[in-house]
C-alpha cells in the first residue's frame, strides 16, 4: 500500500516549446494552477489589480478533493479580506483551545476558555473547507478571474528556460499561454516536478492525515464541550492516537458537526504497517472520546496530504516567469494553517503584478515574491521552527513517551496513598525515572529547547 505510493515515477518529457499541433487560446496575464486557498487568493488579488487571469482547478468544484473542515486566524484572513466574517459564514467562534497528552486510558488536558476571544476581531473561526474554498474562488471570479474546472495541467511549458504556458490533458489536450504561471497544485506538486521545477518530495517530509466529520445536535456539541451557544472549540490531541509515533490529530467542533483527524508522517505509515482508518478507530474508540461521539452519523470521510519538511524542505520558488505557492511551496505550519497559503497568494500576486508593470517576467523582478515572504511573518516563523521536523524525526517517542510520563504523573499525584506526602513524591520520582532515565529526560529537554527557543 503505502510502502509503493512514493515510489520514484518515470519522468515525463519536458515541452520547452509550443507544439506545431496545438491551438493555444489567448495569452493570459496570468495562469494559476490549482484552486485552493492559496491558487485562489492569488487570482482574486491579481484580478483585483487589473491582470487577465486564468484559474484551473482539476477537480469538478472548489475544494472538491478535500473534506471536513479547519480553522482559520481571523486577524490573518481580517488583513487580506477585512470584516470576512460579515460575508462568509463561519461555524463557530473560537474561544476555547485546548491539547490533550493521551494515553490509551486517560487524558491529560490543558485548556484556556475566554471570552475576550469572542469579540472582533476574534482569534480563531472554525470553517468548513468546501465552503471556504468557494467563497474565495467567487470573490476571484466576481474580480473577473476565469476559473474553469475539470481542467488537470500536466506540465509547465518552458521557453528557455522561461516559463511561458502550461499543458492540459486529454480531454483538453490544449496548451494555454500566459506571462506568469503560479503553481498552487497541492503538497506533492506533480506540474512542478514534471516540468524538472522542484525534486520529488521525500516521504518523511509528507504527512498522510485521515478525517471524518461526525453529525450531532449543535446543543449536544455544546453540552458535551461545555461551550455556550454559537462557540466553538479547537482541540489537539497527542500522544496515544498515534501509536507510538510522532504525529498530531486534532477536533474541530462546527455548528451541527465536529471534526476529527489525525495523521503522521508517510515515511512512518509504512515503517509501522499501519492504515490510516486504524488511527481514527483509535481516536473513536477511546474511552473518553467514545461518549463525545455518542449518537452521531458520519458525513463524511476522507484523506489528505500536508507537507510538513518546514523550512529546510522548502523548494526553490521563484523561476524565470513562474512562482510556487502554498502547499506546493512547503508553505505550512500547524499554528497558522492554510493562512499561510493564502498570504503566499497575496504575495504572489504582488510579484506578478510588478512584472507585468515592468514587462520584465525574469526571476530577478518576480523575486519580489521571495523578499515579501522573509519580510513577513511566513519566513519568520517557518525559520523559527527549521529544525522541529528533524527533532520529531531523532526522537521518534518524543509525543508518546512524554503523554504518557505527564499522565502517569498526574495519575499519582491525583491517587491518594496511604503514606507520608515527602514518601509520595519520592515514589512518583522513581516510578517517572523508570519509565525515562532523568538523564534521558533533560538531555530530550534540551534538544526541544534548543529548537523552540
Amino acid at each position: 500500500m503505502l510502502r509503493d505510493w512514493y515510489k520514484p515515477k518515470k519522468p515525463l518529457k519536458l515541452l520547452t516549446r509550443i507544439t506545431k499541433n496545438s491551438h493555444p487560446e489567448k495569452k493570459y496575464d496570468a495562469i494559476v494552477v490549482g484552486a485552493g486557498p492559496a491558487g485562489a487568493s492569488a487570482a482574486y488579488f491579481m484580478a483585483k489589480q487589473g491582470l487577465d487571469v486564468l484559474l484551473l482547478e482539476r477537480g469538478s468544484y472548489p475544494g472538491s478533493k478535500n473534506c471536513g473542515g479547519a480553522s482559520i486566524i481571523a486577524e490573518h484572513t481580517h488583513k487580506l479580506f477585512p470584516n470576512f466574517w460579515d460575508e462568509f459564514e463561519c461555524e463557530r467562534i473560537v474561544t476555547q483551545q485546548a491539547y490533550w497528552l493521551m494515553t490509551e486510558d486517560s487524558i491529560l488536558s490543558s485548556s484556556f476558555t475566554s471570552m475576550k476571544l469572542a469579540s472582533a476581531p476574534y482569534n480563531h473561526f472554525t470553517v468548513k473547507r468546501r465552503n471556504f474554498y468557494k467563497w474565495l474562488c467567487d470573490k476571484a471570479v466576481n474580480e473577473g478571474t476565469t476559473l474553469r474546472f475539470d481542467h488537470h495541467v500536466t506540465e509547465v511549458i518552458l521557453d528557455s528556460g522561461q516559463a511561458i504556458g502550461i499543458q492540459l490533458s486529454a480531454p483538453h489536450n490544449i496548451q494555454l499561454l500566459a506571462d506568469v504561471i503560479i503553481l498552487a497544485d497541492g503538497a506533492n506538486s506533480l506540474v512542478g516536478e514534471r516540468s524538472g521545477l522542484v525534486p520529488k518530495v521525500s516521504p518523511k517530509d509528507l504527512a498522510l492525515y485521515v478525517k471524518e466529520t461526525i453529525a450531532l445536535p449543535a446543543q449536544a456539541i455544546e453540552d458535551r464541550f461545555n461551550l455556550p451557544p454559537g462557540f466553538g472549540s479547537l482541540i489537539g490531541l497527542i500522544g496515544y492516537p498515534t501509536a507510538g509515533f510522532n504525529g498530531t490529530g486534532s477536533i474541530h467542533t462546527f455548528k451541527e458537526s465536529i471534526n476529527i483527524n489525525v495523521g503522521m508522517s508517510v515515511a512512518d505509515f509504512a515503517k509501522a504497517g499501519i492504515r490510516p482508518y486504524e488511527l481514527l478507530d483509535r481516536i473513536k474508540k477511546h474511552p473518553l472520546i467514545k461518549p463525545l461521539l455518542a449518537g452521531g452519523v458520519t458525513l463524511e470521510y476522507g484523506s489528505s496530504v500536508i507537507p510538513e519538511g518546514g523550512y529546510n524542505a522548502m523548494p526553490e520558488l521563484v523561476h524565470p516567469g513562474l512562482l510556487i505557492i502554498g502547499d506546493a511551496a512547503s508553505l505550512v505550519n500547524g499554528t497558522h494553517g492554510f493562512n499561510l497559503a493564502m498570504w503566499s497568494g497575496y504575495f504572489a500576486a504582488q510579484a506578478a503584478y510588478q512584472a507585468k508593470i515592468n514587462r520584465d517576467f525574469s526571476k530577478k523582478t518576480l523575486s519580489l515574491y521571495y523578499t515579501l515572504l522573509k519580510e513577513s511573518f511566513v519566513l519568520q516563523d517557518l525559520k523559527a521552527n527549521a529544525k522541529m521536523a528533524d527533532l520529531q524525526r531523532n526522537v521518534p517517542y518524543l509525543f508518546d513517551l512524554y503523554s504518557r510520563i505527564a499522565n502517569e504523573t498526574a495519575y499519582h499525584i491525583t491517587k491518594v496513598y496511604n503514606m507520608p506526602k515527602r514518601a509520595k513524591r519520592l515514589f512518583i520520582f522513581k516510578k517517572i525515572t523508570s519509565i525515562q532515565p532523568l538523564t534521558k529526560i533533560f538531555k530530550d529537554a534540551w534538544k526541544v529547547i534548543k529548537v523552540i527557543r
